[in-house]
């Protein structure tokens, strides 16, 4: 919801908004997001880790309520860009928990659909949020809007401790070889007498892990470039309206929120590394539709709607990989996976934008993009390596 009224917020009359550099103070306000939600992913995990999925998430979405109460109470742009880098440190631990929580309670039969699910949710809330946030910033203005927003998160959390409590205990669960799985199983009692220090040390060392991780990278990293560069093209090259150009890039969600359940069902009935490769060829594709953009605004189109069915199919079958991977490989709790997968997440968004504009600004638009874009190319045949 923020991101219609982040340019307002930023533009206001000092001490709230910025009179020069609002350029530089956008920039920054974004980045701080994902750089405190990278930098806090590994203690996500440790948490995640140490106590329970469930405590991760309660905690963090009660995190994120007072991150949110702050927008509405702060009175310059400092608190406010406090109050985002908080937003981006919760984050981190509401996707590792609740990401940890669904590999612990689904078998792998089903996780793919569970994990589908749970990244349609995530789209909705991209393709809604946007909408909300702008109709009740103008009606209700900047505190009213924000201390909803906080009230909902705080209704969630209860919500969330009324149906699942904040204990420890996950029911188990059964894999595909017929174990029990969860923190209360029996039959994974070594498996959670594994150091948190090893485990990590373990996944940092596993060729399998590192490659989904890379995909996740790579992805992300189109996604960061294309993003900016995106309204640059359709305001210099095609004279496109604002309000056309929040539609246009909305078809990238569109295209996200009904790829993601899809691709959730099918890797539960294919290997989950075909279609992780499957994504990387459509963000490459992606890339080269954007590149043909002079051919027409149609091209730009599909651009973008393959951007969103990448993102869609690589999110679903790359998180069930992973647990899977977990599993085959005996490398502790998810918890530490996720986190290091979301790290890959942010640093693709941060490095992407970095490099590919630096190209861009010498090249031309294309160029940053297309260079990114055969990076997820070349890591294609290596996802259809893993077994």
């Amino acid at each position: 919801m923020l991101l219609p009224i982040i340019h307002t917020l930023v533009s206001s009359p000092p001490p709230l908004g910025v009179t020069n550099n609002k350029e530089v103070a956008l920039g920054l306000f974004f980045a701080s997001k994902d750089i405190c939600q990278m930098a806090s992913a590994p203690f996500a995990g440790v948490l995640c880790s140490k106590f329970s999925p469930h405590v991760a998430l309660i905690s963090s979405i009660l995190g994120l309520g007072i991150a949110t109460f702050v927008f509405a109470e702060a009175t310059t742009f400092w608190q406010l860009l406090l109050a985002r880098g908080a937003q981006g440190a919760a984050s981190a631990a509401v996707l590792c928990g609740g990401l940890s929580l669904i590999a612990e309670t689904h078998p792998q039969q089903i996780r793919g659909s569970a994990m589908g699910m749970a990244q349609t949710g995530l789209a909705a809330g991209l393709l809604c949020g946007p909408l909300i946030g702008g109709l009740l910033f103008e009606r209700l203005g900047r505190k009213n809007t924000f201390r909803f927003a906080a009230g909902m998160l705080l209704a969630n959390a209860i919500g969330m401790i009324m149906l699942m409590g904040v204990g420890v205990g996950v029911a188990p669960v059964t894999s595909s070889k017929g174990e029990a799985r969860g923190r209360n199983s029996v039959n994974t009692k070594d498996k959670e007498n594994v150091s948190l220090a090893k485990s990590s040390k373990q996944l940092l060392r596993n060729f399998d892990i590192l490659a989904v991780t890379l995909s996740t990278f790579v992805i992300h990293a189109v996604v960061g470039v294309i993003k900016p560069i995106s309204q640059v093209v359709l305001d210099e090259e095609f004279g496109v309206t604002m309000v056309k150009r929040s539609f246009i890039i909305s078809i990238a969600t569109l295209a996200y929120f009904i790829s993601a359940p899809i691709s959730g069902v099918l890797s539960d009935r294919m290997p989950r590394s075909i279609l992780v490769a499957l994504s990387l060829f459509l963000m490459a594709a992606s890339s080269v539709f954007f590149a043909l953009r002079n051919l027409g605004l149609w091209a730009f189109y599909i651009s973008i709607a393959l951007l969103g069915i990448a993102l869609g199919v690589q999110k679903s079958s790359s998180q069930s990989l992973l647990a899977d991977l977990v599993d085959k490989h005996e490398l502790g709790d998810y918890s530490m996976v996720y986190a290091l997968s979301d790290v890959a997440d942010s640093l693709g968004l941060i490095v992407g934008p970095l490099v590919g504009l630096g190209l861009s600004q010498i090249y031309g638009p294309s160029v940053g993009v297309v260079s990114i874009g055969m990076l997820c190319l070349l890591l294609t045949p290596v996802m259809l390596r893993i077994a």
